[in-house]
């Protein structure tokens, strides 16, 4: 049992403040990897915090919804994202798909945009956001 609390989801790496959340999407960079968009940013702790989100544009069902986040969360859990990514780092994945994911496409996506937020994010699919003022 002592190896599966390193595969654990929990609270302390849930993102929840409102304020925190909306900074990350005004001034953190951004990566595009259909059917995800990630954004991240430093948050000065030791371990990263996430936050999913899925629109309700495309998904009026909140079964569906919740369907998605529930895969996501498990492809994050299962790629040991806490490993993965340099700790301290705030990110937010926001699914912007038409259709209900797979299973492995999912994994392999979040398995992707992990490893690019792993090497410091210097690709050119990244991009910074800036308020529009």
């Amino acid at each position: 049992m002592n190896s599966q609390t390193n595969f654990k989801f929990g609270k302390s790496h849930k993102l929840c403040s409102e304020t925190k959340i909306s900074e990350l999407f005004r001034t953190g960079a951004v990566i595009y990897n259909y059917p995800l968009k990630v954004y991240h940013r430093e948050n000065g702790l030791a371990y990263p915090k996430v936050v999913l989100s899925v629109p309700k544009r495309s998904f009026k069902r909140a079964v569906d919804r919740n369907f998605i986040k529930r895969r996501i969360r498990e492809a994050l859990r299962l790629n040991n994202f806490t490993d993965e990514v340099q700790p301290g780092r705030d990110i937010s994945i926001v699914y912007i798909g038409k259709e209900l994911p797979k299973s492995d496409i999912l994994t392999q996506k979040i398995k992707d945009v992990l490893e690019k937020i792993k090497k410091g994010c210097k690709d050119t699919d990244i991009a910074a956001i800036h308020p529009a003022d």
